[in-house]
């Protein structure tokens, strides 16, 4: 029937029309493989012979040989410029014995990187050599003295003294293998060899260690020569300039964050030396989360790093730390546990009080004191009309110290950059020219003795 035959058309047109497709797209593979690999794996898009409906696929490129093909050049056994060369690695018409040899290659390769990678085989591999080598020569030696006859015993014996010293020799070999492991062992030149990378890292042991011996060499004597009773209580520092001064001086703006941590505990340490009893610094403001998500990573790690070293330091010397947040969900869950701990551990300390303002805003301190306060006035705990300052105060973070007396500012600017705003109504300030990292004692001792000479609070009165 009409039907029947038209079916019949419509099938064998689809038939025609799949195979014309397979074949198309089988080119296009061949052609996509053939510019990976002669063309430095610059591959044009898939879609790109497609873009007409009805046009002809181009064909891959004519083999050069026989036997060359995209899948054999894929796979490393193509033809080679060598036209006289019939059989050889990749030669016209030979086998795949260069793919073998790679293959071969990439197995070795990996035993040896194993081998190297794992201190037990280095130390049992010459071991089990050194033994097999033993064995084998005992064995020898035990064939050569057995007495072949009388015609041979003279010849035996002037042989003896060869027996002997191949003895000694395996004894002397066992002995140098037992030391070369022991070498291998105990060290091991990866171990001890620092890359350049590892030089230039920020968090190098030989840093630590030096910062450990300054700590331990702290010295108690006051060089002010400010009557005590005129020494300011409470310094608060604004640490500023850590990252002009990483990129002036090392081009890399995390290395000066490094040299700002470092110069905290020495900050710290003049202070001790000098009887000042309460340290406040800001460490990292709410505002500073905006900054470029590396810095914020580096700077981020450096405290985690730190919460550890000054914990240890601050239990040594009776330093009493805080850490002050106003927006503490922020902060990272491995610095909040080295947070914890350091708080934790050295709350007993009555020496010296630091307070390291993290995550922290003055505007953001005031408004979550105000609705403590607030809170308490809706539970019942406090009326109305006993919110004044006072109660006010009590809901600060600095609520267990009193105000500072002096704040510094390093780097130039003369800014007070949402810190402590409620605390520094009366404080003194001083604007440091030099970068948070280049200050010396001799710049705190100038700024005591100012605010104990130069300077007369009075309060408004």
């Amino acid at each position: 029937s009409p039907s029947h035959w038209q079916w019949q058309w419509q099938c064998s047109k689809s038939v025609k029309e799949n195979q014309t497709m397979t074949a198309n797209w089988k080119s296009r593979a061949e052609t996509m493989l053939s510019q990976f690999i002669d063309g430095d794996g610059q591959v044009q898009d898939p879609y790109y012979y497609a873009q007409l409906e009805n046009s002809s696929t181009p064909n891959p490129p004519p083999a050069s040989c026989a036997y060359d093909s995209v899948y054999d050049r894929l796979l490393g056994c193509g033809c080679t410029d060598d036209s006289h060369s019939n059989i050889g690695f990749g030669g016209n018409g030979g086998p795949c014995v260069s793919l073998f040899l790679q293959w071969v290659k990439l197995v070795l390769g990996g035993a040896v990187k194993a081998y190297l990678s794992s201190p037990l085989c280095l130390a049992l591999l010459p071991l089990a050599v050194g033994v097999a080598f033993g064995f084998w020569m005992g064995k020898r030696s035990e064939y050569a003295s057995i007495d072949k006859g009388n015609s041979v015993r003279t010849q035996s014996k002037d042989r003896s003294w060869v027996d002997t010293f191949l003895g000694h020799s395996s004894q002397l070999y066992h002995w140098i293998n037992l030391q070369l492991v022991l070498m291998l062992v105990f060290l091991d030149p990866r171990r001890c060899r620092k890359s350049d990378s590892s030089r230039s890292n920020i968090f190098q042991d030989e840093r630590d260690e030096q910062t450990r011996a300054e700590l331990k060499a702290i010295g108690s004597e006051r060089e002010s020569g400010v009557d005590p009773q005129c020494v300011p209580r409470h310094v608060a520092v604004i640490m500023d300039g850590n990252r002009r001064y990483g990129k002036a001086k090392y081009g890399n703006a995390t290395r000066g964050h490094w040299d700002g941590s470092k110069t905290l505990i020495e900050f710290s340490k003049w202070c001790i030396a000098e009887g000042i009893q309460i340290l406040t610094v800001y460490a990292f403001s709410t505002e500073n989360w905006d900054r470029d998500p590396a810095e914020v990573t580096a700077l981020m790690a450096i405290f985690c790093k730190y919460c550890d070293e000054l914990r240890v330091e601050a239990v040594q010397r009776g330093i009493r730390i805080h850490v002050l947040a106003t927006e503490e969900e922020r902060i990272p869950e491995d610095v909040r546990e080295g947070i914890d701990r350091m708080v934790s551990e050295t709350r007993h300390c009555s020496e010296f009080t630091m307070n390291i303002c993290l995550s922290y805003g003055g505007r953001g301190e005031i408004v979550n004191a105000c609705k403590s306060v607030a809170l308490d006035v809706q539970l019942g705990k406090l009326r109305l009309d006993q919110v004044d300052e006072r109660e006010l105060q009590k809901q600060m973070l600095t609520g267990h110290c009193c105000d500072p007396d002096i704040v510094i500012r390093t780097s130039g600017e003369e800014r007070i950059s949402n810190f402590l705003l409620w605390q520094i109504a009366y404080s003194e300030f001083f604007f440091l020219k030099k970068p948070w990292p280049e200050l010396q004692k001799e710049d705190l001792l100038n700024v005591i003795r100012t605010f104990a000479i130069g300077r007369k609070r009075r309060y408004g009165k």
